[in-house]
């Protein structure tokens, strides 16, 4: 086999005696044994894979920046990044780049740049290049980098693999004058600071289509057999159409060690094995698994952690702490706010912290890590920040928002999970609960509702992760973690598990404080409202009349926790549906009892006394005396307009329950404007996809179906059941409400199709949730009726 091999079309340069004399062709030396002056082997470019895959508008990209003539009279520089996570494919593009253009450049100068010894080996290797020692080199890097600024404006350098290295420690490697072309690959977006951002481009996941082509050619199996390229669809979603994992799986089928129809079970119970087996690198030159890849990135930042350098150490330890920490949250939406939530709040005592002395406290074994406080009490997020910066530098996070959110890929997010000893998962997994927990204010209200929406996705992670771990969530009870987060899963629609917590709650505060402790009474409450949310009212009704009861007993009928208790009673029998007389007055004497208290004790416009008014308002509506309803629900608005002014969410809130009892009692119009103006304001203020936006939305559509204008209401209705579907989950409450509402709108358009498919689903979930015999289900089961009745009907007369 020849020792050389030439690369047709490209010119080589040589200097001799100051005179440029131009030779046929460049030599590629593909043995590393040509050496002559000195000891440091030829740098080899590799080729690409044979499997290469796809990537034309990345390679579009390059070849227009390289080869479009630059109008600037100098001929600066050409530079180019590109940069990514690794197992992204970067160097394989600019591999397949430098191929495709092989009669462009004049010299092709491939370098490893993965550290500064190996930069400094590939130059002096150039050095022993024939053509270089005719110039007299000394060997060194220098004179490398001399000899290449000789050689003319149509040479480039490619430094592959620049992750570890700073723009600055890069920069020193670059020939001195203005010509050539030089591109880079990088996991450290950093160096963008050497090319311009315009310069630069992220390398993201293969196009689908192309990444199934890619491991049908790896696991050596025929494309055109569809039902191959159908479970090589499921794969590469599975492995996120990341190159290098899929490159590795076709090597694992190729191998025979699966068949692809049964890949994904195995990949579901040994991932951790699959990603990091080192017999199933696949063919391609890159020679790493897919773990492997990150882990390189792990042991440059543990190395640093060593380092004399104390700020560099303290930066690499912060991004070790942080990578184990996120992996324990969710992938995405990573907000930094977290940490400055938890940071002040493990730094202030809570109220009754002495009272729960005999509980286990999330509060008492916070990290202190990055929690640290500057001297006017705010959160210090300078090591924080120089340990995303780190992170930043691998690729192992991205920056999602300027605001401090960042992201995740999920199969990094796994890798740092799988990387762990199971003590380690262990510890992490609870210590991102502590830190979750401890950044939810406990009063929701201090927090912005999408700050808890980011929240109480991260916890639901981390509970799973902790399931998964054989760690349940009894194993590590702590408190003042559980009633919050119980009660956030509540605000958010997660009933059946904010239930899970909540009865924890209750039955270790029962056990240990005593039954009539207040915190128990708090914990009854609690579980009291998500008892309700879930349907069971009877449930919610016996803790209620407890609550009632004790609170009575213990801080007596005036007490405003004993009037709050009253009132949610009140609404547990309106829920109830008893409307027969004798529970008919039942409710309102409770209502007016509150109502008269609250009156008696802080004043007509005090906001609790104003509150108790808009709750009997809401009880009048229920029993169908709107225009008792209507008259205090005048008053209410008006007060809080004048109190609070238009555009507080109280009196938009006054503002929409008005709107309710117009259209009860007819008033469709005045309806309709009320509706208008609250989604408008709630647009405004909330955002769209705010819970109380989504609401005003649904009033608005229902008035719409009342006035007949059922393509307005059909349109506002598809969105709130999407928004309702995506923000809350399928089988929440309001998402049924929002199917059972666009069933109804169908049915006046006479889709009765489409009516007929989403009824059938509010039928089995109501069965499931509330039971056949509920009001609910019940009314769910007609309407389901008298669609498919006028379905016959209209098919009867169509035949």
């Amino acid at each position: 086999m020849s020792e050389k091999h030439v690369l047709q079309g490209a010119q080589n340069v040589s200097v001799s005696g100051g005179t440029f004399i131009a030779a046929d062709s460049i030599n590629y030396y593909t043995s590393a044994g040509n050496k002559t002056t000195s000891d440091a082997a030829i740098p080899v470019k590799p080729n690409s894979s044979i499997r290469f895959t796809g990537r034309t508008d990345v390679l579009a990209k390059l070849k227009e920046h390289f080869t479009v003539k630059s109008t600037d009279k100098l001929c600066r520089r050409t530079f180019f990044l590109l940069y990514g996570m690794g197992g992204i494919g970067k160097t394989q593009i600019c591999l397949r780049f430098i191929e495709d253009m092989s009669g462009y450049f004049s010299h092709v100068f491939w370098i490893d740049a993965s550290s500064t010894s190996t930069i400094t080996q590939g130059l002096k290797g150039i050095c022993n290049l024939p053509e270089a020692q005719s110039s007299v080199l000394d060997s060194s890097p220098q004179s490398a980098l001399w000899w290449i600024s000789s050689l003319g404006d149509n040479y480039v350098i490619v430094f592959d693999n620049a992750d570890n290295l700073t723009p600055e420690e890069l920069e020193q490697y670059f020939p001195s004058g203005l010509g050539g072309n030089i591109l880079i690959t990088s996991r450290n977006s950093g160096l963008k600071h050497l090319t311009l951002h315009e310069n630069s481009l992220e390398v993201k996941e293969m196009e689908e289509n192309d990444a199934i082509s890619l491991l049908l050619k790896a696991a050596c199996l025929d494309k055109s057999q569809k039902d191959l390229e159908a479970e090589a669809s499921k794969i590469v979603n599975e492995l996120f159409c990341i190159p290098l994992a899929i490159d590795q799986a076709g090597a694992f089928i190729a191998f025979g060690s699966t068949d692809i129809r049964d890949y994904l079970n195995e990949y579901s119970q040994y991932r951790e094995r699959l990603l990091s087996y080192p017999a199933f690198k696949g063919a391609s030159t890159y020679n790493r698994i897919v773990y492997g890849t990150w882990e390189l990135s792990y042991k440059e930042i543990q190395l640093r952690a060593k380092s004399d350098d104390f700020q560099r150490a303290e930066a690499a330890k912060s991004a070790m702490f942080l990578l184990a920490v996120f992996a324990f949250f969710h992938f995405d939406s990573i907000a930094e706010e977290i940490f400055s939530y938890a940071a002040t709040q493990e730094h202030s005592e809570y109220r009754d912290n002495e009272q729960r002395s005999a509980i286990p406290l999330a509060s008492s074994i916070m990290d202190h890590t990055l929690l640290q406080l500057h001297n006017k009490g705010k959160w210090d997020n300078f090591i924080f920040k120089e340990g995303v910066r780190v992170l930043l530098s691998f690729s192992l996070i991205k920056v999602v928002s300027s605001k401090g959110i960042y992201t995740m890929h999920p199969l990094i997010h796994a890798w740092g999970r799988d990387r762990m000893p199971p003590e380690d998962r262990q510890k992490y997994c609870l210590m991102a609960y502590v830190i979750l927990a401890g950044s939810l204010l406990e009063d929701f209200d201090d927090q912005p509702y999408q700050f808890r929406r980011i929240l109480v996705t991260h916890l639901r992670a981390n509970i799973q992760y902790s399931v998964m771990a054989k760690k349940e969530m009894v194993d590590r009870y702590f408190d003042d973690a559980h009633e919050k987060i119980g009660g956030l899963l509540m605000e958010q629609g997660y009933n059946s598990e904010a239930e899970k917590f909540q009865i924890q709650v209750l039955d270790t505060r029962s056990t240990t404080l005593g039954k009539e402790h207040p915190n128990t009474i708090s914990a009854m409450s609690s579980l009291a409202i998500t008892y309700e949310s879930l349907g069971k009212y009877a449930d919610a009704e016996k803790l209620k009349i407890m609550v009632l009861d004790l609170t009575n007993r213990h801080l007596g009928e005036e007490h405003q926790n004993t009037i709050s208790a009253m009132g949610n009673l009140g609404i547990t029998y309106r829920s109830l549906g008893k409307y027969a007389d004798a529970e008919k007055l039942q409710i309102q004497k409770l209502k007016i009892q509150v109502l008269d208290m609250r009156n008696r004790l802080l004043g007509k416009e005090h906001p609790d006394t104003i509150s108790a008014m808009s709750n009997l308002a809401i009880t009048y509506q229920s029993l169908g005396k709107y225009a008792d309803a209507e008259k205090l629900k005048i008053q209410v608005l008006d007060m809080r307009n004048r109190l609070l002014g238009e555009e507080h969410p109280n009196t938009i809130i006054a503002m929409g329950n008005l709107a309710i009892t117009y259209e009860s009692l007819g008033k469709y119009s005045d309806a309709e404007k009320l509706q208008i103006k609250v989604l408008d304001l709630r647009n405004r203020l909330f955002r769209e996809e705010h819970p109380h936006t989504i609401r005003a939305m649904n009033n608005l559509a229902n008035t719409y179906q009342s006035l007949g204008k059922y393509a307005d209401a059909e349109k506002l209705q598809i969105q709130v059941l999407d928004m309702r579907s995506r923000f809350l989950g399928e089988e929440h409450p309001d998402t049924i409400s929002a199917m059972n509402n666009l069933a109804i709108t169908f049915y006046y358009l006479q889709k009765y199709k489409d009516a007929s498919g989403i009824e059938v689903q509010v039928v089995d979930v109501r069965k499931k949730i509330f039971g056949e015999e509920h009001p609910q289900t019940v009314k769910a089961v007609a309407l389901l009726a008298a669609i498919r009745s006028q379905a016959n009907t209209k098919t009867s007369g169509t035949e």
